[in-house]
């Protein structure tokens, strides 16, 4: 099982939807109160109705985030969300939401009270990292844990990226810029990069590793992005990493970010697909072939794969 740890923040109510068609946009766009701390939805029926039809990608930063971790319906989701009115209302439809397209476990927790005033923040925030610390604590005998900190107050963010930091537990955000889910490095006490990371324990790849990438050139070269070099050299990497050539349907993983592909291969085993994206123009997408042949196994590559990237954006 994935545990996912992730800050609620109010995207939800208040994204703009500046580069939206009039038809996308969420209804509550220009409502007089959606940027106050009180309840702007009589019920989750008309944001829900709003969600079902838009992409996760737009709809706020934790369905963005979720989507580009590609949980199992069984993962649990622990929202986390502050004690004020606009807080919980998002944590509810967002709650609501992610049950609706399939996640069983969906979990809510209050977190003190977090505001803008700036000498009131230290007390909450030793609070928050003490239920951090033993949700965590809880949580690792049943799996992996990732600290999504992409919403919520930016105090949090610090807290979600000290504790982290401090247990070994990856601590991921979208960065908007490269539209990618971006790994925070892990740090020691000289200020120090550290290698640091999860890895997969699967069995390793008996091809040669200068074998790996069959990804052909076509007469577009696949307008392939900056990042793909080191793309290429990373999974040439990863041992269980046994075969990358081009796929179409990998577009439809996110941009910038993996997904585990429907289908396996003839012999059982497991398949990623990655998408790398920095223009319309030049953007790849690729299978690649692992050595595992469990659900297990897929959900612990795709951990691996998705951390490593995130540290290359």
């Amino acid at each position: 099982m994935q545990t996912i740890v992730m800050t609620v923040g109010t995207s939800l109510r208040t994204n703009p939807d500046r580069n939206l068609d009039t038809s996308q946009k969420r209804p509550w766009t220009n409502h007089p109160d959606r940027h106050k701390d009180q309840r702007i939805f009589p019920t989750i029926d008309e944001p829900l109705a709003w969600m079902k039809k838009s992409d996760q990608e737009i709809i706020s930063a934790e369905t963005n985030t979720l989507w580009r971790l590609d949980p199992q319906e069984d993962d649990r989701i622990l929202l986390l969300h502050s004690s004020t009115e606009s807080g919980k209302e998002c944590a509810e439809v967002l709650q609501a939401y992610f049950q609706l397209i399939g996640q069983k476990n969906v979990q809510l927790e209050e977190l003190p009270d977090i505001n803008y005033e700036l000498e009131e923040y230290a007390p909450p925030l030793e609070v928050m990292s003490q239920l951090l610390r033993k949700r965590i604590q809880e949580f690792q005998q049943d799996g992996t844990i990732t600290l999504a900190a992409t919403g919520g107050f930016k105090a949090q963010t610090m807290i979600m990226g000290l504790i982290g930091n401090a247990l070994g537990i990856p601590v991921c955000y979208i960065h908007e810029a490269y539209n990618a889910l971006v790994y925070l490095p892990y740090i020691d006490t000289s200020g120090k990069p550290q290698s640091k990371s999860f890895t997969a324990n699967l069995p390793e790849s008996g091809r040669l590793r200068k074998d790996v990438i069959q990804v052909q050139a076509d007469k577009q070269n696949h307008h392939r992005p900056k990042t793909w070099k080191k793309v290429e050299k990373l999974l040439k990497d990863i041992p269980w990493v046994d075969l990358v050539r081009f796929d179409k349907n990998a577009f439809s993983a996110p941009k910038n970010g993996i997904k585990g592909s429907p289908k396996d291969l003839d012999d059982g085993r497991k398949v990623l697909w990655l998408h790398l994206h920095e223009s319309d123009k030049n953007h790849i997408a690729v299978a690649i072939e692992t050595t595992g042949y469990t659900p297990e196994h897929l959900r612990a590559a795709a951990t691996e794969l998705r951390e490593k990237l995130g540290r290359i954006f």
